[in-house]
């Protein structure tokens, strides 16, 4: 699962929604950064570590003789190293493919089926994912920006100055982006063309590495790119140049 911080206040609460994903879900998450989040300083609130913060404390109350850490049907839950089994088997952790217990095997059918498993975790994030909020007009109209990472701040002040100017402009910045949220393709539809504002290379296709996996998800050719690869951030004036070319 990969996430994508977009300020750095979000470097703070992104880190906290990975720390959740991660022990909801029992998978391994990646923040995306770069060096204009890393080398930037930014004032922002103090957060509420209080209200923020969850007790570390493992659950080592004994666990059921019908205990599976891994069911083929949902999702792991370990049991903390020490735990008493009161059926007297007890899991292993492992890198190999295993069971429901844990235990390596070569099973073919098994294997298949814990695939399919963390297959559906994936698609039970995307569920339950919010819908990005669109900047602009949530209604629809001639261009929507798309964004991810540190281009968060000069698309907002471009889509802001387009307005100004009466262009028809909006956005949306991703900050799940595997899995992507369900919905998006709703919200393209309601755009006459959809601009993916990155920071990286067009590749041998012409497109940018997140307007390539749109287009891909979505089969959707009015996806289009906006990229640059000279290491500064995006100029409010490069994005409007770009959407206006």
């Amino acid at each position: 699962m990969v996430l994508a911080a977009s300020t750095v206040e979000d470097c703070f609460y992104i880190a906290l929604e990975a720390a959740r994903i991660a022990r909801k879900y029992s998978t391994p998450v990646f923040i995306l950064s770069d060096g204009s989040l890393a080398t930037r300083i930014e004032a922002f609130d103090e957060p509420d570590l209080k209200t923020l913060m969850q007790e570390p404390r493992p659950d080592l109350t004994p666990r059921a003789a019908d205990y599976v850490p891994y069911p083929i049907d949902g999702i792991t839950h370990h049991a903390p190293p020490g735990t008493r089994m009161l059926g007297g088997k007890y899991p292993v952790v492992t890198g190999l493919e295993h069971d429901e217990m844990g235990h390596p095997t070569g099973r073919a059918s098994l294997h298949t089926g814990m695939t399919a498993k963390r297959r559906r975790k994936l698609q039970q994030l995307a569920a339950e994912i919010p819908v990005p909020e669109v900047l602009g007009d949530a209604e629809g109209g001639e261009t929507l920006l798309v964004g991810w990472g540190s281009t968060y701040g000069p698309i907002s002040e471009a889509v802001a100055h387009a307005r100004e100017r009466g262009a028809s402009v909006s956005s949306i910045h991703l900050r799940h982006l595997h899995p992507l949220p369900n919905g998006l393709d709703a919200i393209f539809a309601r755009f006459q063309r959809v601009v993916v504002v990155e920071m990286n290379d067009e590749g041998l296709y012409g497109f940018g590495q997140l307007a390539s996996i749109l287009r891909a998800r979505y089969c959707d050719p009015k996806i289009r790119s906006l990229t640059k690869t000279d290491g500064l951030t995006f100029r409010i004036k490069e994005i409007l140049e770009g959407v206006l070319k």
